[in-house]
Parts: C-alpha cells; sequence; structure tokens
C-alpha cells in the first residue's frame, strides 16, 4: 500500500485491476469479510510501480520475542523528496486497525516540508491523533510513536 500496489483479482468474469488499498473491508462494512473478494474470485498478482526517482522509503515490524506469527505492529513508509523536501508521502500502519491503515493526516504533515525533528514530531502526533486503542493493547500506541520517529529519523539521514 505504501508503494501504490495495484492487485490483479481474477473471476468467472475475467480479471480486473484494483488499487490494493481498496482490496480490504472495515467491519463496518462487512464483519464476515475482510476483502472484496467474491466466493468465486482469487488475488493473482499484486503489480508495483517503479518507485518514482527521490523516493527513500522504510519497512518495520515489530514481533514478540522473534516469534513468526503475525506482527505486533508494522510500519510502512514511502517518502518522494524533491531536493530536501517531502513531495509526496504515503504511511502506512499494521496492527493498528482490522485493515492496514494510512493516516493521511500524517502524510500531510510530512509534504511539502523538510525531514527535520519538528516535522516528525508534527506527523508522529498526527498518525496518533485518533488512535483508540482497546482494553489490553494501549502499549501500541507507544510502540508505533516509537517506531514512525526511528523510522523518519532514519529515512532522514539517508
Amino acid at each position: 500500500m505504501a508503494y501504490e500496489a495495484t492487485v490483479r483479482v481474477a473471476g468467472p468474469r475475467g480479471t480486473k485491476p484494483l488499487p490494493l488499498e481498496k482490496f480490504y473491508v472495515l467491519p463496518g462494512q462487512n464483519v464476515q469479510k475482510e476483502t472484496i473478494l467474491k466466493s468465486n474470485e482469487i488475488l493473482t498478482e499484486i503489480l508495483l510501480p517503479p518507485p518514482p526517482k527521490g523516493s527513500r522509503s522504510s519497512c518495520r515490524k515489530v514481533r514478540a520475542r522473534q516469534a513468526w506469527d503475525f506482527a505486533v505492529a508494522g510500519v510502512a513508509l514511502s517518502l518522494k523528496f524533491n531536493e530536501d523536501r517531502v513531495e509526496k508521502a504515503r504511511l502506512v500502519l499494521s496492527g493498528a486497525a482490522p485493515i492496514p491503515w494510512r493516516p493521511k493526516e500524517a502524510e500531510q504533515a510530512l509534504t511539502g516540508n523538510r525531514l527535520n525533528p519538528d516535522t516528525i514530531k508534527r506527523t508522529v502526533d498526527a498518525a496518533l491523533k485518533n488512535a483508540e486503542p482497546l482494553e489490553k493493547n494501549g502499549y501500541k500506541v507507544h510502540l508505533f510513536r516509537g517506531m514512525l520517529e526511528e523510522e523518519l529519523q532514519a529515512i532522514a539521514k539517508s
């Protein structure tokens, strides 16, 4: 999703491309489905466009004790720079919602700005502003804060 991937879905009526972002279904839309796939459809391809010139990216997952199951939390970043300013930003959190989550307010906080400590703080604050942790996973807000800060700082240094 951070790389603007497209998926190809195949079914009895042929194939259709779809932005990955539209592939997932929120529980509020349908509690019995996780994706838009119908019972007679299958995802056949994930298509990634070439990274644009001036792009930098990062992907990080945190797991419990190096377990091989689902990550507790994940962050994917794809930033396109024009000289020293972020021209375009895509940020995706995993483990924060039932689907991969794009905090668009955070992307807006990055866009048009230099990647400096002030921008990083505004971005992280915007990404977590509307966080509503469940009873036993409030720790994830702090985990996402640390991951986002570290990954943005790493991109700023690269």
